[in-house]
């Protein structure tokens, strides 16, 4: 446990980075709380990697790497404010039988929030700097040591403040407006292309308060703006609202009337083809209600949209939120929007040892969009500075808030093309975590479908993971992981083609007190296929066809 000043907090912040001044200043506006609690730990690793490579374009070949690791964690928690910033650097000194050279890369990412009226009023700010697979075909198989030229050095910021009005006897309410920054540098296979875009964000939903017995409502809006530095992109403007209302005749039934409006445009585009949707319905129908969140809700609607084949149609809406228990939970709806019928879902199961969440989306968005604002469907708790889910547990509800030193941690990440089109988006996320005893376990599946609205272009992603850590003793823990992926893109214009990529790690770690860890790792990666990324230029050096092959020796001391 480290004692910092504030005065010497808020000078290094403001020196180092713009982005760390944000979380100074929030710390500054709790200065009725002293900054004597502020946490700091560091590690240091080295590790030896030796790579086995067979490319079908570039024939077999070997490297041989050292890569140095240090990195610095800072949290603080307080009553009313919560920060954390990480920073890690990765240096690299690589040799083969022709070349050599070094690479180093830093890493940041930071998040705080300030609530000094409670959920009256609230403050958050987070962001990240970091390498990203720029490439949908090299999803899982590009990191530092395999495909580096296929990353895309990322930043993200997020600003925002939300109010809540939660004791309302009649209404209640949620609003919320943000603003956020994406850039990307281009990458060796990207074409030239590199994401540039701001995006404004508000939002809003009321609802009737504790003292509605008969008339039960919902109102809910939203608006986002994101300006495509890009040239002749466009600004992508999209508009949602929604809202229904529950007339109760006897006792568990009422009638539900129940309306939607969305639409997407792109304004100041260079063409002719300014990309326009816009789609609404209404309807009546029946709810069957037990309480606040236990109901299911059809409606017979009709629509009224600028595009000719959906305007007049008819469809059944579902609305559905059933809490089973305080473990268990699902909420589900199903209607029509401007591309066809459309669904959504969220069920999350949590036990003592035993955690599952499963989303179901589709919406109208870009790369941008999703880069600023990730979703975490997480089902493992983890410390900030944990190498593996041997020192992750699993929550004990569903709404459990991790400590500012804590992090939920996905078993895996969406697969993102860095492009600025404009996009439908299906996507699922399914993940499972068990804990007891000696073994920890996690499973995930995923599955997206990126329909590009401008383009003739059809990117899906199917992909399988699961890690395991298991606890030989006290200080020894094997770590395993699997993650497999299936990725095909439809184009009768663009390039077609099909990817499956594999990437496996076998390793055993063994800790001496509470400050060093040694530990071995062997890593399998597979890419094989005819999928041609970044542009229909490149793969990488590894071409579209090869297999790596490591070993890793490594050494971690811990400053706590």
């Amino acid at each position: 446990m480290d004692t910092i000043t504030q005065n010497e907090a808020t000078k290094y912040c403001f020196a180092k980075k713009p982005l760390c001044a944000v979380v100074a200043t929030l710390l500054l506006a709790n200065s009725n709380v002293a900054l004597a609690k502020l946490k700091v730990t560091a590690n240091a690793s080295a590790e030896g990697i030796f790579q086995d490579v067979d490319s079908e374009e570039n024939g077999t070949f070997s490297l041989t790497t050292l890569s140095v690791n240090p990195s610095v964690n800072a949290s603080y928690e307080s009553r009313t404010f919560n920060g954390l910033w990480q920073g890690k650097l990765t240096h690299l000194e690589r040799d083969n039988d022709d070349a050599s050279r070094e690479d180093t890369y830093g890493e940041y990412s930071y998040s705080a929030n300030w609530a000094p009226f409670d959920e009256l009023l609230e403050f958050e700010a987070s962001g990240a700097l970091n390498y990203r697979n720029a490439q949908a075909g090299n999803f899982l198989v590009s990191d530092f040591f395999t495909n580096a030229d296929a990353l895309a050095k990322t930043r993200s910021n997020r600003i925002g403040v939300s109010t809540a009005l939660t004791q309302g006897d009649w209404v209640r309410g949620r609003g919320q407006a943000s603003y956020s920054d994406v850039a990307s540098e281009q990458n060796a296979l990207n074409n030239g292309f590199a994401l540039n875009n701001d995006t404004y964000q508000m939002s809003a939903n009321l609802v009737n308060g504790d003292r509605a017995e008969y008339v039960i409502w919902n109102v809910t809006g939203s608006f986002q703006n994101t300006d495509r530095a890009q040239a002749g992109q466009g600004d992508f403007i999209s508009r949602n609202a929604s809202g229904f209302l529950d007339i109760h005749f006897v006792k568990h039934w009422a009638i539900r009337l129940t309306g939607t409006h969305e639409g997407n445009q792109v304004s100041d585009r260079n063409d002719t083809t300014s990309l326009v949707r816009k789609f609404n319905s209404y309807g009546a129908g029946l709810t069957y209600r037990q309480s606040q969140n236990r109901y299911i809700s059809f409606t017979a609607n009709t629509t009224d949209s600028d595009i000719e084949n959906d305007d007049g149609e008819s469809f059944v809406g579902v609305d559905l939120q059933w809490a089973f228990s305080s473990r268990t939970s699902l909420s589900a709806n199903y209607g029509r929007r401007f591309f066809g019928e459309t669904a959504g879902a969220n069920i999350s199961y949590n036990s003592k040892y035993f955690r599952t969440s499963f989303g179901y989306t589709e919406d109208v968005t870009n790369t941008s969009r999703l880069l600023a604002d990730p979703e975490n469907l997480g089902v493992f708790v983890c410390p900030v500075n944990s190498g593996s889910i041997a020192s992750c547990f699993q929550p004990n509800s569903l709404s459990y808030v991790p400590n500012a030193d804590e992090q939920f941690v996905q078993i895996t990440t969406q697969n993102l093309e860095f492009n600025d089109d404009i996009i439908v988006r299906k996507s699922s996320n399914f993940q499972m975590g068990y804990d007891f005893s000696r073994v920890t376990l996690g499973m995930s599946w995923r599955y997206s479908e990126d329909d590009a609205l401008d383009q003739d272009r059809l990117t899906r992603t199917y992909s399988l993971g699961s890690t395991l850590a298991y606890r030989i003793g006290n200080y020894t823990n094997v770590n395993a992981s699997v993650n497999y992926a299936n990725i095909t893109q439809r184009s009768e214009t663009l390039n077609s083609g099909e990817s499956d990529n594999w990437n496996a790690t076998l390793g055993i770690e063994r800790t001496f007190g509470r400050v060093l860890k040694v530990y071995t790792n062997l890593n399998y990666v597979d890419r094989s296929g005819d999928l041609i990324g970044g542009g229909g230029i490149s793969n990488g050096f590894f071409g579209a066809n090869f297999t790596d092959r490591r070993i890793t020796l490594g050494i971690t001391y811990t400053y706590d």
